[in-house]
Formats: structure tokens, sequence, C-alpha cells
């Protein structure tokens, strides 16, 4: 038994796969179907040259007679042209050529009166009303024409029409009449295949000949095509569905070049292939599908298997972060094998690495918890001292600056509280901040003898700790400043907090109602320090303080952007 380390080609994925593809005779199968397929190509072309020429062959005795017709008007014009329209020269020259050409019931020359003086037969008939005539010299070109009777024979004839033009100027046209009686149309010729039906129209969409009914030949029309769209895209073949529902296969010769066309009606391509045996493209199709089911196989069993068990314990440990130390690849190529150690080897590592991860989070969240706890200790250590001191002061003064001095130490205790006990250590809750500070600040004005009507309109905000504690302490000297300075003349003074966030902006307004005591700017003993912090804490949010003041009311305004975390480079 060869050493397989020896030989690790042996046993890589790519070789085992191309030893395996290389019994599908890929190249012979590749080089087959194209000769096949330019075989088919040829064969279509070929196809429809023999429709085309099959189809022209069952009209061919009336595309030489219509051709004659048309060589003999032509020469006619001319002559009219040349010598004039009268006299026994023009009819002399008129019943030669209908003898010369038996198969022809009249020539003449009409005028634009429709009063027959020139003519094999039919001297002096009027077809000044006759609708063939008036389309004659409406048109003025060469026409065919169908006549279900003719002026003269009265029979239904094909009016072959040349216009005359004598010295510029149109004076009528060589009318020459073909009987249907000599245009029998061939539905089958002598030998190969024929169309159904035949049937010959003008450049107008008229039918001339048909070997149908007249009142049937429009069921056996395409439906989606006329013989007007027909005629500009001639010679051609194609299939189509019949106007009764039946497939067919139409073909489309010229008789005479834009005059003139033959419509051909086959049976469909199915009904003709159905009787053609095709044993060439056999060989290709077969050798083809053993060529993928092979390579199907072979893929599937060497690597397709085995990267799908892999990709199911790659999802499943995506999910429960859990894998299975289980080698399931042993008899696997060497890439498969190698794909399968790394991946145990990097879920190793993540499982790790998490688990360093959420120990680190875990004390980090127990040491922030823990200074906020600590800080907040420290801050009603500090306001009890602070109790003390005013409970001993003797000035007014005194116990009004150390109790306000108390409030804010208090505000920035009930903030560290919060800190403390919410989950996430990112976000903070700014409402509830902001209506227990004010809350806070109400109890003391109201132990203090102000009784002031207050109404909260705050939603709950979320904002990181950078713009959560200022915006607490600022709401809470709003809200001592408001009590300090809120008076009313009609009733009982009142104040108004609102806290509201729209899309990437928040608000904080205060609004209370003013009498005759001091705004915020204008107490003469005020020490101005609240005046001070408010605009540091509007600063702090990236704003600035907006006063609106009436003379009922006095209104507070900070709008700022909620700012998006950026931690700094020492998080990382």
């Amino acid at each position: 038994m060869p050493n397989s380390a020896n030989t690790p080609w042996i046993r890589s994925l790519s070789f085992r796969i191309a030893g395996i593809l290389s019994l599908a005779l890929v190249p012979i199968g590749s080089i087959a179907i194209y000769q096949t397929n330019q075989v088919s190509s040829q064969a279509e072309e070929v196809t429809r040259l023999s429709l085309l020429a099959l189809t022209q062959q069952g009209v061919e005795q009336e595309r030489a007679l219509l051709q004659q017709a048309f060589g003999a008007s032509s020469a006619l014009a001319r002559t009219v042209s040349s010598f004039g329209a009268e006299g026994p020269e023009c009819r002399d020259t008129m019943v030669r050529v209908n003898k010369a050409m038996p198969q022809i019931s009249l020539v003449a020359f009409i005028p634009v009166d429709g009063q027959i003086s020139c003519a094999s037969t039919g001297v002096g008939s009027d077809v000044s009303e006759r609708p063939a005539h008036l389309e004659a010299i409406r048109e003025r070109s060469p026409r065919v024409l169908a006549v279900s009777n003719g002026a003269v024979s009265d029979a239904a004839v094909l009016l072959v029409t040349q216009p005359v033009e004598i010295d510029g100027d149109y004076v009528g046209y060589i009318a020459i009449s073909v009987p249907y009686a000599s245009l029998e149309l061939t539905e089958g010729p002598s030998f190969g295949a024929s169309p159904e039906h035949l049937m010959t129209f003008n450049a107008a969409g008229d039918v001339l000949t048909s070997t149908l009914d007249e009142d049937v030949h429009e069921e056996f029309l395409p439906i989606r095509s006329s013989l007007d769209d027909m005629n500009r895209l001639a010679p051609m073949v194609f299939s189509g569905q019949s106007r009764a529902g039946k497939d067919q296969l139409y073909v489309v010769v010229p008789i005479l070049e834009k005059e003139v066309f033959a419509l051909g009606i086959w049976p469909s391509v199915a009904d003709m292939t159905e009787r053609v045996e095709a044993p060439v493209i056999l060989f290709p199709l077969l050798m083809w599908i053993a060529s993928a089911v092979v390579g199907f196989i072979a893929i599937d069993r060497m690597a397709g298997r085995h990267i799908r068990n892999l990709s199911r314990r790659m999802r499943r440990f995506e999910r429960v972060r859990t894998f299975e130390d289980a080698r399931s690849m042993r008899f696997s190529a060497d890439e498969l094998k190698n794909m399968e150690t790394d991946f145990i080897l990097m879920a190793e590592t993540i499982l790790h690495d998490q688990a360093e991860l959420e120990n680190a989070v875990r004390q980090r969240n127990v040491l922030l918890k823990e200074v906020h706890h600590r800080v907040k200790n420290n801050l009603q250590l500090i306001s009890s001292i602070m109790n003390m001191n005013i409970r001993r002061a003797k000035s007014p003064e005194t116990k009004a600056i150390l109790t306000r001095l108390q409030d804010r130490v208090l505000a920035m205790a009930s903030i560290h509280r919060n800190l403390h006990q919410v989950e996430s250590q990112g976000q903070v809750n700014v409402g509830e901040l902001v209506r227990e500070v004010a809350n806070q600040t109400l109890q003391a004005s109201a132990s203090g003898g102000h009784r002031i009507r207050v109404k909260f309109d705050v939603d709950d905000v979320i904002l990181y700790p950078d713009q959560a504690v200022p915006l607490s302490l600022l709401a809470s000297e709003l809200m001592a400043n408001g009590v300090k300075y809120t008076g009313s003349d009609k009733g009982p003074p009142w104040m108004t907090l609102s806290l509201k966030q729209e899309d990437t902006r928040a608000r904080l307004q205060v609004v209370n109602s003013k009498g005759d005591s001091h705004h915020l700017e204008g107490d003469a003993e005020s020490t101005g320090l609240g005046s001070q912090l408010i605009r540091a804490f509007a600063t702090q949010l990236g704003s600035s303080i907006e006063i609106e003041e009436t003379e009922t009311e006095y209104r507070a305004l900070v709008d700022f952007e909620v700012a998006m975390f950026q931690p700094e480079p020492l998080d990382y």
C-alpha cells in the first residue's frame, strides 16, 4: 500500500474529481454537441429554403402568367406613351398581344374617363363607375386586382394595371385581364412534400387566388399577423396559430416583386418532426446526461456531503455556540480534513475568547456599579453633613444657600443611584431621572411653604451618561429657579416641565407663571450660581439656553442633538 504522506496529490480533491470526470468523455461530448448544433442549424436553413421553393413551385403557373402580363403591360404602356392611344393602330396592337397570350381575356388601354376605345375586345364599354377602375386611377401605380366579374368578359379575373403618362401627364392605364380559369393553383407538386393550402395576395393584403373557399380562408390565416404585415417581410417562414386555433407553419414568397405574394400553409413543426427520425442528436445528448450524472455523483460523494455536514456544524455553532469535537471526514480528501480541523480550532478559540470577554464584561459591570454606589453613598453623606450645618446656621440667607446646595447634591445622588440600578450601563432613561429630580425639588419647595401647581409632560428619552447627567442636573436647576421665582397675579402659581424627543433631537422646556416676584436674571439677592450652572449644563449638551419672558409667564428652553455613543480609543 503506498504511503499517502509521500503522494498527497493522489488524495487531493482536485485529482479525485478530475479522475472521475475524465470517464465522462466531456471533450468528445462537447465536440459532438457542437457538430450536432451545426448540422441542426444547417438542416433548419435547408428546410426553410425547401419550404420556400416548394411553396413557390405550387404557384409557378400563376407566377409565370402574371409575370408575362406585367411585362406586356409595361411594354404597352411605353408604346401608348410614344404613339398615342387613338386610332386603329392602338387597337391592332392590343389584338396582337391578346393573340400572342391566349390565356389572357382582355388587353386594353383605359383612359381616365373610363371609355374604352383601344382594346382587344369590348371597344365602347364604359367602366368609369367600376371599383377596379376607380382604384387604378386613384393609386396610379402598377397593381394586381381581383375582380369578381369583369366589365367585358363578365367572369372572375385578375386585373393587371400599368399607369400610362404622355408628356408627364397621367392619361390612363393599361389593363390586362387574366381569367381565374388560367390560374389554377397546385396544392401538391409532382414530387416531395406540399403545403396543405395555397393562396396569393397583392401588396394591399387582398386575396387574389386560393385553394380554399372564400368563406373559410380567413380561418387558416395566422391569428397575430395579417396579409398586409406578411408582404413587407417576404420571403419568410414562421410558426403560428391559425384563427381556427390550429398550429400551422406559414411560408411567404414573392411572386412579383413588391406586388404579388404567395402564402403556403403547412402542417405545424411538431406534426412534421414526428415523422422525421433524428438519431444524430441522441448520442451527444446521452453523453451529456452521463457526464452530468457521473460528475454529480462524484462531487457529491467526495465533496458535497462533507461540505454540507461541515456547514450544518458551523450553523449550529453560530446559533448555540456549541459543537461536537468528532471527526466526520476520515475518508474525505485532505483539503476537507484540513477545513474540519481549522473549524474545530477556530470554534475552540472563539469559545475561549468569548468566555474571557464575558468575564471581563461582568467584572467591568460590577466595578462600575460599585463606583456609582460609592459615589451615591458619599453624596448622601455630604448631604447629611450639610443638613447638620443647616440646622446650626443662624442666618436665613446661609440656610437658603446650604439648602440649595443640598438639593444639588441630592440630585446628583439620585442620578448615580439610577446609574447603579440600570441593567445596561450604556444608556439611561432620562425621562425617569428628570421626573425624580423634579419631584425632589418640589418636595423641598413644599417643605419651605411654597405651594405650586405643577404639570409634567415627560417622555421616555434614552441617552448615554455623557448627556443624561447634565440634562438631569439642568432640569433640577430650572425647576429650582422656577420654584424660587414663580408667582401669579391671578390664581395659584404654576409650572410646566416638558421633555420631548423628535428623531435625533431632544427638547427640555420649563415654563412658570410670573407675578410680582423677580425672574431668573433679575433677582437682587441671587448669587447668580444657578444661572451659571444652567448655562454650563446647556453647553455640555452642545446647545444654549433660550429664555422668553412675557407679562404672565417665564419660559426656558434647551434644544439639543441626541449624541451617538463614540467610545474613546482607551475603551478598546
